[in-house]
């Protein structure tokens, strides 16, 4: 139990240093994405290949299609959103995910969480407080938040098909070639982009997608085998507190005290949601 925590909430925490990596390329996440997932299916390859064979049928090319696109749209819309507005919002607005989880599972997998709706309309003023209307939300604010949200959307998406996908050929199967389709994918739109990338930013990119990316993601799955949904997402509340953090000593983003406010409602909506799922 101990060690599945450990595993968790490190790998948490660590995704909350992603700014790092993609803000100073100052490309958008459709460029920096492809140079990403082609590192993590490399560097989760072998794992991969150490696991027992799975199960390949039409039900599992589904899903690995699935979470391969949905991957897609958060990497690329969370990406984008760190290079456009503050890690503050990008980050809150990613972490609606635990709502729709908690809104969607019903329906998906018969469980039901209490609380929800009380937790979503806290999470919902919670973004508002953080956006602050009433001083002139910018263009860029109010598309960051767009992306975060997006973000949030195909991530709570992935919850629900990539467990069921590692069920049936294993977790580090799961990484290694979902990243491959997706690098794949969204390459013919990074073209044009990927020849304004430095050998310096390719470096940097793939220095983050094999730590943070591929170990921090197979820390990530087997802490979940051990400690289960539940106390998994409570412990990846630790992505967005680091994330402010390194937003407010790395990158001067000022937090002011409302905001700051408005973010915690969203994360204690979250935190309340993931602890009441069963």
């Amino acid at each position: 139990m101990i060690r599945g925590v450990i595993m968790v909430a490190l790998a948490a925490a660590s995704w909350g240093t992603w700014s790092l990596f993609v803000r100073p390329t100052g490309q958008t996440g459709v460029v920096t994405s492809p140079i990403i997932m082609a590192v993590i299916a490399i560097a989760a390859l072998p794992l991969a290949l150490r696991e027992p064979r799975g199960r390949w049928d039409r039900t599992t090319l589904a899903l690995l299609a699935a979470y391969t696109v949905g991957d897609v749209v958060n990497m690329v819309t969370f990406f984008t959103a760190l290079t456009v507005t503050t890690v503050a919002i990008a980050v809150i607005t990613h972490y609606l995910a635990p709502i729709f989880i908690a809104l969607a599972a019903p329906r998906i997998d018969g469980a039901r969480v209490r609380g929800t709706r009380v937790a979503t309309l806290v999470a919902l003023a919670g973004l508002v407080i953080v956006l602050e209307p009433w001083r002139g939300v910018q263009g860029d604010v109010l598309l960051g938040a767009a992306l975060g949200g997006a973000s949030a959307v195909a991530y709570a998406a992935n919850v629900f098909t990539g467990r069921r996908l590692a069920d049936r050929i294993g977790p580090a199967s799961v990484m290694s070639y979902h990243a491959a389709l997706a690098a794949v994918l969204v390459l013919p739109f990074a073209v044009s982009g990927l020849a304004t990338v430095s050998w310096h930013d390719v470096g940097l990119l793939a220095a983050g997608a094999s730590t943070i990316g591929a170990l921090s993601g197979v820390a990530f799955v087997a802490g979940l085998q051990r400690i289960g949904a539940a106390r998994t997402a409570v412990l990846t509340y630790l992505e967005p507190l680091v994330a402010v953090a390194v937003g407010a000593l790395v990158w001067d983003e000022p937090l002011r005290p409302v905001a700051a406010l408005g973010g915690a409602l969203v994360l204690a909506a979250g935190i309340h949601v993931a602890r009441q799922a069963r």
